[in-house]
């Protein structure tokens, strides 16, 4: 699992590739969290290299997502593709969290 931002504008971009399971989620979380506790409100996860999430994982963005909520920050992700994507729409995730083909799209939203 690795976990790399990038900001743009206002956004913090944080390109994750691997796999977010449960072996990987104790550190991806702590990151997330982290994130998620800094200074930025609008946080976009881009899973363009993520191939496989656990429902471990899933806890892991869904935690990022409450905890930029709780300050009126915002969540999105953008390019799931594959069986990441699919485990996204078949949990529902998709209803929790707007999910953007790409990262342009996720961008424009934020505006």
């Amino acid at each position: 699992m690795k976990i790399e931002t990038r900001k743009i504008h206002d956004v913090l971009v944080v390109d994750m590739s691997g796999s977010l399971d449960s072996t990987s989620s104790g550190e991806a979380g702590d990151r997330i969290v982290n994130i998620a506790k800094g200074e930025h409100k609008r946080v976009l996860l881009n899973l363009a290299e993520l191939e496989y999430v656990s429902s471990a994982g899933l806890r892991v963005i869904l935690r990022g997502a409450k905890l930029l909520q709780g300050k009126r920050g915002e969540l999105k992700i953008c390019n799931a593709k594959g069986p990441v994507k699919d485990v996204l729409k078949t949990s529902g995730f998709n209803n929790l969290i707007r999910v953007y083909d790409t990262e342009q799209e996720a961008f424009s939203a934020f505006l």
